[in-house]
């Protein structure tokens, strides 16, 4: 062999060898984006799951999707739309709904009127906690197994004697719930919802729809868009509601 060709067949083999060494870079390289890729794609994942859900809302929110409607579908044509605007961690809401509250529900179930609730939450800046929030949330989901009303009624009960203390995560989501009459697998949806906070964004956007509409205080009643005083309202004699609430 001439020395002309063992040179030809040395530069073929290196250029053979220079392009295995290439190939096994590139396959490498691939690998590790690859995996690179599929820790991404799982970190992404996994915040998604973590992540609360804003899209949810309960079954009986109002059209605007800023409060929920009691007894929907009862309303005789013409009825007044009520509006009771209120913050879980509200003393004086309480006090309302122990005094109007059943005046209320009973025009509701009637279908004198159209009464919807809107969820405000502005008490856990003020207290410093996030109690009206979370009772928002797990009063909302409530509403996906028919027990709105009651768990609602149940959150004012038991509200702290002393302002600010708040309501405990077992509280919302299991002791309410049985006070409510949740159970079996309605217990289960229920508490699914609250876990995954699946109505936090729907409850943050009612209390900055009714911020937007001018409410600024809890308890605020509307009637057709009207606020009615809390000073003009008959306290000695609720059942009076009824009448004003008609002539308004």
């Amino acid at each position: 062999m001439t020395s002309s060709r063992r040179e030809a067949l040395r530069r073929q083999q290196a250029a053979q060898a220079k392009q295995k060494r290439l190939t096994r870079i590139v396959i490498a390289g691939a690998a590790i984006a690859a995996l690179v890729l599929v820790a991404v794609f799982g970190t992404i994942l996994v915040q998604g799951m973590n992540r609360p859900t804003t899209a949810s809302v309960p079954v009986n929110a109002t059209s605007a999707k800023d409060g929920i409607i009691v007894n929907p579908g009862k309303p005789v044509a013409g009825a007044p739309v009520v509006q009771l605007f209120v913050d879980y961690q509200c003393p004086v809401c309480k006090s309302f709904e122990g005094i109007f509250g059943p005046t209320l529900k009973d025009m509701a179930s009637k279908g004198e009127i159209q009464l919807e609730y809107h969820t405000m939450t502005f008490l856990d800046t003020n207290l410093r906690n996030d109690s009206s929030i979370r009772a928002g949330i797990a009063a909302a989901c409530s509403d996906n197994v028919g027990k709105y009303s009651d768990y609602h009624d149940t959150v004012f009960s038991n509200q702290p004697a002393t302002e600010g203390t708040g309501y405990t995560t077992d509280q919302l989501r299991r002791e309410f719930a049985a006070t409510a009459g949740i159970t079996g697998a309605d217990l289960t949806t229920f508490q699914q919802c609250y876990d995954s906070k699946a109505m936090a964004g729907f409850v943050n956007g009612t209390n900055d729809l009714a911020s937007k509409s001018g409410v600024n205080s809890t308890p605020t009643l509307k009637v057709n868009g009207k606020v009615l005083e809390n000073k003009t309202l008959p306290t000695s004699n609720p059942a009076q509601l009824r009448d004003l609430i008609l002539a308004s």
